[in-house]
C-alpha cells in the first residue's frame, strides 16, 4: 500500500507538470488518450494467446473523427506479402520468407460501445485495420472499442515470437494508430523502424502455467506472484553464492496448474511481457535525487560456459545493477524516471541486440559484461527517448535512437572512459583517439555520398546505414553540439526539453524551438540531420599578426601577439568548429569559431605566442569529411603537409599522418613459379578520392620482374551519375614457357577505365556504365619470340539486385578490336554479348543457380566459322582468356591438371565439355 500511495503521488506530480507544459506551446497541439483493459490466456502447447481487449478512445482533436485506424502488428508475420517480409527481403534476409511457422490474429470482431462495428483490413497492409464509426466522434468525446482475438505466436523472427516455450510478447494486441495535428499515422510493422503510439493506461491480466516467470510493463498487483518473484530472487542469489557452474538448462515441463497475474501501468503507450520457465531473477534498487526509489529487475536463463568464454548468465550476475545505474544516470542527465520499476530480460530477439518497451527491455546475447552493460543502458535509456519523449520514430528515428545513443555514449565514457562502443585496435589505426570507430563509421558512407540523412523515414535506410547514420552520426553531432555550447548549457536545454515534452509527442520543430529558447543556435545540427551536407574545413594560411587589439576575445584593448588564420569551408555544412595552437605536436590553446568568423575578409585572429602549427578540430569532435587539410605549420617549405609515416599493415587511414603502407606479398603461377614482392598502397578505409596500390615483384622461376597496380580517382557529379571513377591499371606476368622452361612468354596490359554509377530509385539495386581500353603486348612463339600488340575497346552496362529471395546480376557488353594474329595479317571484329546470373532459393539456404549467356559478332573480318582465341568460347581455359582479366594458375598446357582450370565466361560451362579447340 505504501508503494502504491507513493506511486499515485508521483503520478499526480507528473500529471500536474504535464498539464503545465501544455501552456508553453501552441494551442493547436492536442493529444489523444487510449486506456486499455486486456485479458489473455497463453496456450504454450499450441503457442497461441486467447484474449479480449477493450480500450477507451478519447478524442482531444479539434475536429470530429469518422474512423479509427488500428494496428494489428501481429499480422506482420501472417504471410509473404507484409511490409515486414518485404523489408526483410530487401535486406537479403530469407528466414521469414521460407519459414513454415508464421503467425497472426484471428477471431477479431470489433464492437463500438457494445454495438458491432463495420471494419476492414487495409488492402495494402494486413497488419492495419480501419474501424468506421456509426457516428462521428466529436471533440472531447469517448468511445469504447472491444474485440476478442486469438494470436498465433510466430517463431522468433523479429520482436514478437517464441523459442520453444520462451515467449516474447510484444506488439501482441490491437492498438489504435496515433492521430495528431499531422493526421493519422497508420504504419505497418517493420523490423528496421520502430513505433509511434498514444499514451494512456493499461490494466492487463495474464493467465498461464504457474511455473512461468514473467517480466512485464507496469506494476504487478498479484500478491502470490510478488512472493513467487521474491522466492525466485532468493534462489538465484543462493545459487550464485554457491558459485554453481553455469550450465544450459532445458525447458522444464509446464505446470498443470494455471495462475492469473495482473499489471497496471499509467502514462505509457505500450505494454510488453516476456515469459520463460527458466528465468533466474535478480533485483536492485535505484535511488533518485528526489528521494524516489525504483525497483530494478534482471531476468535471465542459465547458460553454459564454454572454452572460449563465459556463458551469458555469468554476465547477467550484475544485470540488475546495470539497470539501476542506467536509471540513475538518465534521471540525472535528462530527467527523473517516473515509473515504479525497470526490468531487463535476456531472451530471444532478432531485431538487433536489444529492444525497448515501457519499463521493460529485452536483451540478446552479449560478448562481455561491458557489452551487456552498454546494451542494457541503451535499452533502459529508451524509457526517456521513446517511452516518455514519444516522438514519431518511424518518420524521425534520430529523435529516438540518435539522442539515446548520445546519452549511452556519455554513460560509457563516464564508466569506461570511451565515447561510444570503443575505438579501433592500435594495430589497425596508429592513433589513440576516442570516437575513432564512430567517426570512421560515418565516413564509410559519407565519402561515398550514399549516407541517408538521419531525419529520414526508417524504411529509407539500408541496414548498415540505419546504424551508421541514425545511431552513430546523430550521437556524434550531438556531442559536437555539446562541445560547442558547453555541457552545462546542453544539459539545461535537454532538461527543459524533457520537462516540457514528457508524455507527449515532440517533433523536430519542437526540439529546434526548445534549443532556441535555451539560447542554442542549432540550425546547423538540423541541417546535418536533414541533408547530406558535409563539413570540409582547411587552413589556407597562418600568418603572424602583431599588436592586435580586439575586444571580441574578452580581453579589452590589451595588445598581444598572434596569428591571422585564413580558413575556408569547402563543404556546405555551416557549423561551429575549434582551432588548436600546437607546439612540438602538443596543444597549447584552443578556440571555437563559427562560419561567420571565417567569413571575415581579413581572416580570424588567434592570439598565441609560442606555436609552430595550427590544427582544426584537434580533439576530433566535428565530422570533417577530410582531416588531411586541417593542419597548417607556421613555417617550412610545405606548411600544409601532414607528417609521413610508414606502416607494414594499414587498412584504415590515420587522419594525422600521410600513411605509406608497404606489405610483403607472395604468389605463384606455373610460368613464374614462386613470386615475391611488396604491396605499396594508401589505406583504403574509409574510401578516398585518390586510391592506389602497386605490387611489384620478382618471379623466382622465370627470373623476371612481375607485378600489377592501379591508380584510381573518384568524384561525385550527382544527378544521373552519382559517382564516377577514373582509373588506370597495369599488370605483367609470364604466361607460358617453352623448351623445358628456358623460354618465357610474357604479357603486359595497360587498362585505362572510366566507371560511372547510374542513378537508381529501386531498393537493393545498383547499375553501372563502364568503358575501358586494353593495351595488350603479348609475346608469342613465331619465328622465335615475337611481340604482338593489340587494343581492345569495351563498353559495358551492368546491374545487380541483391534483394532476396532471388537476387540477380546481368551485363551487356559491346567489344571491338583490331588485331594481328600473325605478322602482316590484320583482322578486326565487333561483338555483342549479354549475360544473366540469378539465384533461385527454394529454401532459406538452398538454391539453384542459373546463368544465361548469348553473344554474336556484329562484324568479323576473319569470318564467322574460323576459330581463334577471340571467338565466343565454350571451353574458357587460360589460353583463351585473351583480355587477361581472370586469375589462372596456368594459362597453357591443357594436358596437365593446372592447365585445365576453367572459368565461367562466354558460353562455357563450369566444367569443360571437351578439350577440343574453341569453336
Amino acid at each position: 500500500m505504501k508503494r502504491l500511495l507513493f506511486s499515485l503521488s508521483s503520478l499526480f506530480c507528473v500529471l500536474v507538470s504535464t498539464q503545465q507544459g501544455y501552456t508553453q506551446h501552441s494551442p493547436a497541439y492536442f493529444q489523444q488518450q487510449v486506456d486499455y483493459t486486456i485479458r489473455a490466456t497463453l496456450n504454450d502447447t499450441l503457442h497461441t494467446l486467447n484474449a479480449s481487449i477493450e480500450f477507451t478512445y478519447q478524442n482531444n482533436a479539434p475536429t470530429a473523427l469518422q474512423e479509427i485506424w488500428v494496428h494489428l502488428w501481429g499480422n506482420a508475420y501472417q504471410n509473404r506479402k507484409t511490409a515486414f517480409c518485404k523489408q526483410q527481403l530487401k535486406a537479403g534476409d530469407r528466414e521469414f520468407y521460407f519459414s513454415g511457422e508464421k503467425g497472426g490474429f484471428s477471431n477479431l470482431d470489433f464492437s463500438v460501445d457494445g454495438q458491432k462495428s463495420a471494419w476492414k483490413i487495409d488492402p495494402a497492409n494486413p497488419d492495419i485495420a480501419v474501424i468506421t464509426l456509426a457516428k462521428p466522434l466529436g471533440t472531447g468525446q469517448k468511445i469504447r472499442i472491444s474485440t476478442p482475438f486469438t494470436l498465433k505466436i510466430p517463431a522468433s523472427f523479429s520482436r514478437l515470437g517464441h523459442v520453444e516455450t520462451s515467449y516474447q510478447m510484444t506488439q501482441w494486441y490491437p492498438k489504435p494508430a496515433v492521430y495528431d495535428h499531422k493526421g493519422w499515422h497508420a504504419m505497418p510493422y517493420l523490423n528496421m523502424g520502430e513505433f509511434y503510439s498514444e499514451f494512456g493506461t493499461f490494466d492487463v491480466s495474464l493467465t498461464l502455467p504457474e511455473n512461468y516467470v514473467v517480466g512485464a510493463t507496469g506494476l504487478l498487483h498479484t500478491g502470490s506472484e510478488i512472493q513467487f518473484l521474491q522466492k525466485k530472487e532468493a534462489e538465484t542469489r543462493a545459487r550464485l553464492a554457491r558459485n554453481d557452474k553455469h550450465v544450459e538448462e532445458p525447458f522444464p515441463s509446464s505446470s498443470s496448474r494455471m495462475k492469473t497475474i495482473r499489471y497496471t501501468a499509467e502514462l505509457v503507450h505500450d505494454f510488453a511481457w516476456f515469459a520463460d520457465k527458466r528465468f533466474m531473477v535478480l533485483k536492485d534498487t535505484a535511488h533518485l535525487a528526489s528521494g524516489k526509489s525504483v525497483d530494478c529487475w534482471a531476468m535471465f536463463p542459465m547458460s553454459k560456459e564454454t572454452k572460449t568464454g563465459k556463458g551469458q548468465s555469468k554476465y547477467w550476475e550484475k544485470g540488475a545493477f546495470y539497470v539501476r545505474r542506467a536509471v540513475e544516470f538518465y534521471s540525472e542527465h535528462v530527467g527523473e524516471y517516473p515509473y515504479p520499476q525497470a526490468t531487463a530480460v535476456h531472451s530471444a530477439l532478432s531485431a538487433g541486440g536489444g529492444m525497448e518497451y515501457p519499463m521493460i527491455t529485452v536483451i540478446g546475447d552479449s560478448d562481455s559484461p561491458k557489452g551487456l552493460d552498454e546494451v542494457i543502458t541503451h535499452e533502459v535509456g529508451h524509457n526517456w527517448f521513446y517511452g516518455i519523449l514519444a516522438s514519431n520514430e518511424r518518420d524521425h528515428p534520430f529523435m529516438d535512437e540518435g539522442f539515446n545513443s548520445y546519452y549511452e555514449a556519455r554513460y560509457m565514457k563516464k564508466y569506461y572512459g570511451k565515447f561510444g562502443p570503443g575505438e579501433l585496435p592500435d594495430f589497425l589505426l596508429n592513433e589513440k583517439k576516442q570516437g575513432t570507430l564512430l567517426e570512421n563509421g560515418y565516413l564509410v558512407l559519407a565519402r561515398e555520398h550514399i549516407d541517408t540523412p538521419p531525419d529520414s523515414h526508417s524504411d529509407d535506410f539500408s541496414t548498415i546505414g540505419y546504424g551508421l547514420q541514425v545511431y552513430m552520426k546523430t550521437a556524434l553531432v550531438l556531442d559536437w553540439l555539446e562541445k560547442s555550447v558547453g555541457t552545462a548549457r546542453m544539459d539545461q536545454a535537454m532538461h527543459d526539453y524533457y520537462r516540457k515534452w514528457q508524455f507527449r509527442h515532440p517533433y523536430p520543430e519542437d526540439l529546434k524551438a526548445n534549443f532556441q529558447q535555451n539560447g542554442i543556435d542549432a540550425d546547423w545540427f538540423f541541417q546535418s540531420m536533414q541533408t547530406q551536407d558535409q563539413l570540409d574545413l582547411t587552413i589556407r594560411s597562418a600568418k603572424p599578426a602583431l599588436a592586435q587589439t580586439d575586444g571580441d576575445f574578452g580581453i579589452g584593448a590589451r595588445k598581444y601577439n598572434g596569428y591571422l588564420l585564413h580558413i575556408e569551408n569547402k563543404g556546405a555544412l555551416d557549423a561551429p568548429f575549434s582551432v588548436t595552437a600546437l607546439y612540438n605536436n602538443k596543444p597549447v590553446s584552443t578556440r571555437w569559431f563559427t562560419q561567420g568568423d571565417i567569413g571575415r575578409a581579413s581572416g580570424v585572429f588567434f592570439p598565441a605566442d609560442t606555436v609552430d602549427a595550427f590544427e582544426i578540430d584537434y580533439e576530433r569532435i566535428t565530422l570533417d569529411i577530410n582531416r588531411k587539410n586541417n593542419f597548417r605549420k607556421t613555417g617550412g617549405l610545405f606548411p600544409g603537409m601532414r607528417p609521413l609515416e610508414y606502416r607494414m599493415f594499414a587498412p584504415v587511414q590515420n587522419a594525422r599522418r600521410n600513411t605509406l603502407a608497404i606489405t610483403p606479398w607472395i604468389g605463384w603461377n606455373n610460368a613464374d613459379k614462386t613470386m615475391l614482392g611488396l604491396m605499396i598502397y594508401n589505406p583504403p578505409v574509409p574510401s578516398r578520392k585518390f586510391q592506389y596500390y602497386l605490387l611489384p615483384g620478382y618471379g623466382l622461376g622465370s627470373k623476371q620482374w612481375v607485378g600489377l597496380g592501379e591508380l584510381r580517382y573518384q568524384f561525385f557529379p550527382g544527378g544521373f551519375f552519382p559517382k564516377v571513377a577514373v582509373s588506370v591499371g597495369y599488370k605483367s606476368f609470364q604466361y607460358d614457357q617453352a623448351n623445358g622452361g628456358e623460354v618465357d612468354y610474357r604479357f603486359s596490359r595497360w587498362m585505362p577505365q572510366i566507371r560511372a554509377k547510374l542513378r537508381s530509385s529501386r531498393p537493393a539495386f545498383e547499375h553501372y556504365l563502364n568503358y575501358r581500353t586494353l593495351f595488350l603486348d603479348r609475346e608469342i612463339a613465331l619465328e622465335g619470340k615475337q611481340s604482338v600488340k593489340n587494343t581492345i575497346h569495351e563498353l559495358r552496362y551492368e546491374g545487380e539486385q541483391w534483394k532476396a529471395p532471388h537476387p540477380f546480376r546481368y551485363q551487356v557488353a559491346l567489344e571491338s578490336q583490331a588485331y594481328t594474329d600473325q605478322p602482316d595479317v590484320k583482322y578486326s571484329y565487333v561483338r555483342l554479348t549479354a549475360e544473366w546470373k540469378q539465384k533461385f532459393f527454394y529454401q532459406e539456404k538452398r538454391k539453384v543457380n542459373m546463368r544465361v549467356f548469348v553473344g554474336s559478332f556484329l562484324q568479323n573480318t576473319r569470318g564467322q566459322n574460323m576459330p581463334n582465341q577471340y571467338s565466343l568460347s565454350l571451353i574458357p581455359l587460360g589460353h583463351n582468356d585473351y583480355r587477361f582479366d581472370q586469375l589462372f594458375l596456368a594459362r597453357a598446357g591443357a594436358n596437365n591438371l593446372l592447365g585445365r582450370q576453367v572459368s565461367q565466361s562466354d558460353g562455357g560451362f563450369k566444367g569443360p565439355i571437351s578439350l577440343l579447340n574453341d569453336q
